[in-house]
């Protein structure tokens, strides 16, 4: 291999941690809405048409979700999606 592209793992890499840092920040977010309001797994999987199991898995950063189903958790807490992203920026830099 040549320089250039062993030097590409690494970024490569990094890329792939920085995603599974989203999705575990992403799913922390939707866990303390969840708890904040009361709602057990299975009564937001009902709220948004999902299954339960699909809950837990994003809840622990397992699963990456497209904008579609953020907007569908953010309906499910009746709020606005602005809302949702904010909380996740909020966190994302603390």
């Amino acid at each position: 291999m040549g320089v250039a592209q062993l030097n590409t793992f690494p970024l490569l890499s990094q890329q792939m941690a920085k995603e599974r840092d989203i999705e575990k920040v992403l799913g922390s977010v939707i866990r303390e809405l969840r708890l904040s309001r009361n709602l057990s797994q299975e009564k937001l999987a009902e709220l948004g048409d999902f299954e339960r199991s699909y809950i837990s898995k994003v809840e622990n950063g397992e699963r990456a979700i497209q904008f579609k189903t953020v907007v569908r958790f953010a309906e499910a807490f009746g709020i606005k999606v602005s809302e949702l992203a904010a909380k996740f920026e909020e966190k994302s830099h603390s």
